[in-house]
């Protein structure tokens, strides 16, 4: 089936082949689950987290704010990667990058692996996803578990995406990339596709996961008039966000704090359609049975280490991201939680409170012990893979104790951060020896322990599993003669 095609309202109800019939049926009050994941979202940026913007009052995420009053906020979550896509895939799985092992592009989630959607899909939930990024495409095996799982935008349902993931194609992907950079107002695509799902049929009636993806905050800078007027009121120059990470100009301070006022608004309007989500959900009668979980795949750097963007280290700046968890009844209302914890321990979470069987092979744990004990720390793996920037680094945090692992080029290196004292990540300590600290050897411990475990992830060619459930996405079959460059 072509995509293109079908108007938006069928769109959202495409099913991945998935037999509702034969679900288990669920006890009456079932909670809904949803889990929202928001692109490129610096903790330290939004408003529940201390932040105020430079120009003006206007919070970055009165939303958010609201939801964390009303549940549970994480004030030291990390991600397990500063890229979206092993990010997402740690999301979704409860595995840490080096554990599911999508750490480039030329690799996906091997055929039934499962993920979240899985689990709830077995429970006997309806499951759906609407995501905004090109990898978050069910190319790279997100299609897993989920009755529905609709790109927002038009060209992220195009066979010519398809391909250029698909083939590895370095000049397709470009284009790919180009396209999700300059793609605006992705948000209210997203939240209109959900509120779409939500009113056809019956979809509102039965208890359902939910994925959202929402992509705005990332580059490029471009948010509506309206937002950037909002958070820079009277600017009359000429700087704007467009091609901000492939710009080498150097900013003046002033020039970067208007581009951060510029991503600033991108934030504010994604949460503002975040709350016009809510507000659907509360005018459905939903609102008061529904877990609700927000985090981040990882933040952008504002030349804090002398880069901007992300995908390049594993600092602080892209790893620190918001998790707030609202569940009336289950989880305190207003707890600030300050130990360290991964976010893909959020999906191990989300099955905890749902009374769903626990994944007993994975990284990812509940959180619940942290409600009882809000100082507990959990470690936290993070991995960057980026052969092209000759870049191979593993991290593991608990606490205020920081490991960074530089695996490649040899000489490998080993540094230290103590984050109470150096909480900027400016002052390593170097060993010369994982037995030169005593937060090495556990450190090192839980990169080998994650390695050897854990799925063989698939190349990205296809397998006649993945086309067919592509197929059903709705999502055009690849060309075979363009998948044959293999890694």
């Amino acid at each position: 089936m072509k995509y293109g095609l079908f108007p938006a309202l069928v769109l959202a109800t495409v099913s991945c082949g998935a037999d509702t019939s034969s679900k288990p049926n669920l006890p009456a009050n079932t909670p809904s689950v949803i889990l929202v994941s928001i692109d490129s979202l610096r903790a330290d940026h939004t408003t529940p987290y201390g932040y105020t913007p430079k120009f003006t009052d206007e919070p970055t995420t009165p939303f958010m704010a609201k939801l964390a009053a009303e549940g549970a906020l994480w004030e030291n979550a990390s991600s397990a990667a500063p890229w979206t896509l092993p990010a997402h895939i740690s999301i979704l799985t409860g595995m840490s990058v080096l554990q599911h092992k999508v750490r480039t592009r030329g690799f996906r989630l091997a055929d039934n692996t499962g993920n979240i959607a899985g689990k709830f899909q077995e429970a006997g939930y309806q499951t759906a996803g609407f995501y905004s990024a090109p990898f978050l495409h069910p190319s790279w095996g997100y299609y897993q578990g989920f009755d529905t799982y609709v790109g927002a935008a038009k060209y992220l349902n195009s066979d010519k995406t398809t391909k250029a993931i698909t083939s590895l194609d370095g000049g397709l992907m470009q284009d790919v990339h180009n396209s999700a950079d300059t793609d605006k107002e992705t948000a209210e695509q997203v939240v209109n596709r959900a509120i779409e799902w939500l009113e056809s049929g019956n979809n509102a009636e039965k208890p359902f996961f939910m994925f959202l993806h929402l992509w705005d905050p990332h580059y490029d800078y471009e948010p509506p008039q309206k937002y950037a007027d909002m958070f820079h009121p009277g600017y009359k120059g000429e700087l704007n966000g467009k091609g901000f990470y492939k710009s080498e100009r150097e900013l003046s301070e002033s020039e970067l704090q208007h581009i951060l006022s510029l991503y600033d608004a991108e934030i504010r309007y994604t949460d503002d359609h975040l709350a016009r989500f809510w507000n659907k959900l509360e005018e459905l009668g939903l609102a008061s049975n529904i877990v609700f979980a927000l985090t981040s795949d990882h933040g952008d750097e504002f030349w804090e280490h002398g880069q901007k963007g992300h995908h390049k280290s594993l600092y602080k700046e892209v790893l620190h991201v918001p998790m707030i968890l609202r569940a009336p009844g289950l989880v305190p209302a207003g707890l600030v939680i300050p130990g360290t914890a991964p976010n893909y321990d959020l999906a191990p979470t989300l099955l905890d409170l749902a009374n769903l069987p626990p994944w007993t092979d994975r990284d990812g744990i509940s959180l619940r012990p942290q409600w009882e004990n809000p100082n507990l720390d959990f470690p936290v793996i993070a991995d960057l893979m980026h052969p092209g920037r000759k870049k191979f680094l593993h991290s593991w945090r608990s606490g205020t104790d920081k490991i960074l692992f530089s695996y490649k080029p040899k000489p490998m290196q080993l540094m230290v951060y103590d984050l109470a004292k150096d909480p900027k990540e400016f002052d390593p300590q170097f060993l010369a020896s994982e037995f030169d600290s005593s937060i090495a050897p556990p450190a090192m411990a839980a990169f080998t322990k994650a390695i050897q475990g854990g799925p063989r992830p698939a190349n990205m060619d296809e397998s006649a599993a993945m086309t067919a459930q592509l197929a059903e996405l709705g999502y055009g079959d690849s060309d075979p003669s363009l998948s044959e460059n293999k890694r």
